[in-house]
């Protein structure tokens, strides 16, 4: 575990008390700091939630640090937030403490979808290239849970994260692409764009800047960094080969940053669909733009698994695919998974996002029934029905699990389809708590599966 010396007899609060709180936390006690701990969600006297809030002697503390769960501006402004502003106490977050603080090169990546996949894989690849890496922020482990020492850390950052970290200047920095998500959290579509695009602040000269160009946010962001004469821009795209940039003609991935074109690889198996020709064209940008070559990536792009809990194949029971796309929560998410497949038993629903499933219209020929869960199911069924897609309510991920196995056979569907197009956070602790719950259950109809068999 990474702690902070520095700190030492430093006066510290921090507010939000899940796995990224409770890793910082430990980190500052670790390196000696006086740290207040509070969670409106946790009882006092917690091992970590030691203080009720109103008992913070916010006259001599340092700093306070947020966790991305608290609300620095939207909707309502957290009451920590509040209190510390009246004080004058500087706010800062868990990115803002590592990057200060610890030595390695910061590969950043942010986007509404796809940063998950492509930090893995750019991990993936340094490791087998022969570089330290360490894997870390919004995905896996928290900053301060990773080793010390690593030559690179490759860091998934949310909106959240970035609304609230100050001091940035990443040694990479990646934008993959922005669409409509998060937006009751930064007061619109404006204040999302705005904490994403902040991954590219406080640049310096030897930084380097990696973004998408296959939407109109992030296209008009890029174009920006080149008026202000950002160094080491690359471009990358899913769709086509952008100009001195990394991206894809028909089959194949295609360096042109050089202006020539430059045919690299194929995309794998596991990694195929336009959304993922966007993540490997970025993995690419910066796994070459950080000292390795176009053998050790493609060697490395070949042995990558694939993310867990993304069009994660689980089980095939009597010729019908069990798929865990747990972390789909947003339609444009679940979207990558309706066109990979065909014959489609859909298990969707939980806590909606904003735009809902309206985008997903074209689709639905290739559902053969959904099951809904969670919050979204009641509304969502009506609009499914609408729009000539049987369905039924479920309720929860079991009981549409057991429908799913009884009604494949009748709706004559190869796939049943984990893409809920929601947050988890109204049945579930997070996505993976999701995802590996349809994994145990898609389990315990292969161990039924056997036994039925055996009866013969």
């Amino acid at each position: 575990m990474i702690s902070l010396d520095c700190y030492r007899n430093k006066r510290v609060g921090v507010i939000g008390l899940g796995k990224t709180g409770q890793a910082v936390v430990a980190a500052l006690r670790e390196g000696g700091a006086h740290v207040s701990a509070h969670d409106d969600f946790l009882i006092s006297g917690d091992q970590y939630n030691n203080l009720e809030l109103f008992d913070f002697d916010w006259s001599t503390m340092d700093f306070l640090v947020i966790s991305p769960g608290v609300n620095l501006l939207w909707p309502n402004k957290n009451l920590a937030v509040e209190l510390a502003q009246k004080h004058f106490v500087p706010i800062i977050n868990d990115i803002d403490l590592f990057q200060s603080q610890v030595l390695g090169k910061k590969i950043c990546l942010t986007g509404t979808n796809g940063k998950s996949t492509t930090a893995a894989l750019i991990d993936h690849i340094f490791k087998r290239g022969g570089k330290y890496s360490s894997i870390g922020g919004n995905f896996g482990n928290s900053v301060f849970s990773l080793e010390a020492n690593s030559e690179f850390y490759v860091l998934e950052l949310s909106s959240y994260q970035l609304e609230s970290c100050n001091i940035l200047g990443f040694d990479t920095a990646v934008l993959l692409n922005i669409r409509p998500d998060h937006l009751a959290r930064h007061g619109g579509m404006a204040g999302y764009v705005a904490a994403k695009q902040k991954i590219f602040g406080n640049f310096g000269t030897e930084s380097k800047a990696v973004i998408g160009i296959d939407d109109e946010h992030c296209l008009e962001i890029g174009r920006f960094l080149k008026t202000i004469k950002q160094p080491n821009i690359i471009t990358v795209s899913g769709e086509m080969v952008p100009d001195l940039g990394v991206g894809w003609s028909e089959e194949s991935l295609i360096d042109n940053r050089s202006g020539s074109f430059v045919t690299v690889c194929a995309a794998p198996p596991q990694l195929d669909g336009v959304h993922n020709r966007q993540n490997i064209a970025a993995a690419y940008a910066v796994c070459v733009a950080n000292g390795l070559n176009g053998d050790d990536f493609c060697k490395g792009l070949c042995s990558f698994d694939g993310l867990e809990h993304r069009q994660e194949f689980v089980d095939d029971i009597y010729g019908i695919h069990y798929i865990n796309d747990s972390k789909a929560t947003n339609a444009d998410a679940a979207e990558q998974a309706l066109r990979r497949f065909n014959k489609i038993i859909w298990i969707l629903g939980g806590r909606p996002k904003e735009n809902g499933i309206f985008s997903l219209v074209k689709y639905f020929p290739r559902i053969k029934f959904a099951l809904l869960i969670g919050e979204a199911a009641e509304e969502w069924s009506q609009f499914l029905e609408a729009n000539g897609v049987g369905n039924e309510v479920s309720g929860t991920l079991d009981v549409a699990v057991s429908r799913a196995n009884e009604i494949s056979k009748k709706y004559q569907a190869e796939v049943v389809l984990l893409s809920p197009a929601c947050a988890s956070f109204d049945q579930f602790k997070d996505f993976e708590d999701r995802g590996n719950r349809f994994k145990k259950l898609v389990g315990d109809l292969r161990r039924k599966a056997v036994d039925f068999d055996c009866d013969k």
